[in-house]
């Protein structure tokens, strides 16, 4: 036919990871890979940001993170804290000091910690609790009264309406009002579980009532406080609204708040708990039903559970799933965009090449990462960035299309694609490769391309294939390059190095020629 037919897409990938239909053909919308990337506020596929050390000397040994919590005590003053190689250690500037004080010498670190009536206290299985009174303090044992003290077992707690809640084996149990060492209330979870027997993994409060996740069942309670403030809490009182049935908690820390809702990973995937007033029910919503099959799996490779860790922050619109230690090798971080949920109530997914042992957010909106001998933020565009903004690593960026016919009304012709053209936002000089492959087969024919200095108009002879053209200016630089061979039905790909500049692809066109039909 010799028809050339335009494809101009905007955008590109902005809906996106798609793993579950990654192999038969989609809308633009999505991508089938997004490797270190996630949803710009532009609505764009883009470089995800970096990680600086916030202390300059390593801890002793390099132990993990396992553990970060911002205390804040009853002035409003407040100090970043993290656990690592058996010390709990408080943040100033660029120095982390030891603040373990006279607490039993712990034998890991995978703390629970809640601030609490002006104190920050803190739980761990096969652990004493322990107590931070003052951000200028050092922590100390918790000696505990009462006749329903947790157990050493207990790994999870809340604070809400004016008590501590801990989950200790298959009970409930509940400090006195405004106290953290007095506990004299239980209750006891066994006979409440829809799923039969059920595990207790955490309590949280929601909404003005208490949620106790177990691993194959939810339990949501109005009411969970005394009248009277004091003393112990009538159970009578606490009315049951919600049981969910087969679906739980497999993650502690996997659950994080986000203003009117709460997250958490599933046996099922990641999943949120939200009440609707309209119905007075609490449906669940599957947010990485897009792709379920491929998190699961990542999941059900992780070796402990406990590894499992994630953080929520409001500004930059994200919920991020950290799975270290995917059979006993390296680990990876899910991404999550929460600012405009998808039509089927799932969100926006991509998949980091890169884990992080601890996570957390604190009032100011800085996420913080936990990795070998370092506590670390979520900034910048290089990976592990020297305290004084120096150094760092860089990291691949990788987009990869659905399969797409480019006009359903040629879906029958040879498609032969003469030219790519891309529009990215804020590269630098840097290289990109262009790749597409046909007809369902992952095998991909590419053109490497350097960019040079913003600004700068030139052309490259790029191989035996043709050039690519240049156009700086601004913050966009304009790429194309020929392409070859031919097919029914083509995907394609854009790899570069992110290097410490932020970079988006804005748009993508591929000029085809029609060939002859085929059957």
């Amino acid at each position: 036919m010799g028809k050339t037919i335009p494809l101009n897409i905007s955008a590109p990938g902005f809906m996106g990871l798609n793993t579950e239909r990654k192999g038969g053909i989609l809308p633009h919308t999505w991508c089938t890979r997004g490797d270190n990337c996630v949803i710009d506020k532009s609505g764009r596929v883009a470089a995800r940001k970096g990680s600086r050390r916030t202390n300059t000397t390593t801890i002793t040994s390099s132990p993990l993170v396992k553990s970060i919590h911002e205390y804040i005590d009853g002035n409003g003053n407040n100090i970043v804290i993290c656990s690592a190689g058996n010390k709990i250690y408080s943040r100033t500037a660029t120095t982390l000091t030891d603040i373990s004080g006279t607490i039993t010498l712990p034998t890991a670190d995978n703390w629970n910690f809640v601030n609490y009536n002006k104190v920050c206290v803190g739980f761990q299985s096969g652990h004493s609790p322990i107590v931070l009174t003052t951000t200028g303090g050092i922590f100390a044992d918790i000696t505990l009264t009462g006749t329903q003290q947790p157990t050493s077992s207990t790994d999870n707690i809340t604070a809400a309406y004016g008590r501590l809640w801990a989950i200790d084996g298959t009970d409930l149990k509940y400090s006195d009002s405004l106290t953290y060492t007095a506990w004299n209330n239980i209750f006891d979870l066994s006979t409440v579980w829809l799923s039969g027997m059920d595990e207790g993994v955490a309590v949280a409060e929601f909404n003005g009532q208490l949620i106790i996740f177990g691993k194959k069942s939810i339990i949501i309670y109005n009411n969970p406080w005394s009248p009277t403030g004091t003393g112990t809490l009538d159970t009578s009182l606490m009315t049951l609204v919600e049981s969910i049935k087969g679906i739980g908690c497999i993650a502690r820390d996997s659950i994080q708040h986000i203003g009117n809702d709460i997250l958490f990973l599933s046996h099922t995937g990641v999943r949120s708990l939200s009440r609707t007033i309209q119905e007075k029910s609490m449906p669940l919503r599957d947010l990485s039903k897009n792709n379920k099959g491929e998190l699961l799996i990542d999941v059900g490779g992780v070796v402990s559970l406990s590894d499992i860790k994630s953080a929520y922050n409001q500004a930059e619109g994200f919920y991020l799933l950290s799975l270290p230690n995917i059979n006993n090798n390296t680990g990876i971080t899910y991404y999550f965009d929460l600012r405009q949920i998808l039509p089927d109530g799932s969100a926006k997914m991509m998949k980091w090449d890169t884990y992080f042992t601890a996570m957390s957010t604190d009032i100011s909106n800085i996420t913080f990462l936990g990795t070998a001998g370092y506590l670390n933020e979520y900034t910048n565009y290089k990976d592990n960035i020297l305290s004084d903004g120096t150094g760092g690593s860089s990291y691949p960026l990788l987009y990869e299309s659905p399969w797409t016919i480019i006009q359903e009304d040629f879906q029958n012709y040879l498609k032969i694609p003469k030219r790519a053209g891309l529009i990215l936002y804020g590269t630098s000089s840097t290289s990109i490769v262009f790749k597409w492959a046909f007809d369902f087969l992952d095998i991909f024919t590419s053109r490497s391309i350097t960019i040079p200095i913003s600004g700068a108009l030139s052309e490259f002879g790029i191989s035996e294939y043709g050039i690519g053209e240049f156009g700086g200016g601004g913050n966009y630089t304009n790429v194309t390059t020929n392409m070859s061979k031919s097919g029914r039905v083509i995907k394609f790909g854009i790899q570069l190095t992110v290097s410490g500049t932020e970079i988006a692809i804005q748009q993508i066109s591929i000029q085809t020629k029609l060939g002859k039909m085929v059957i």
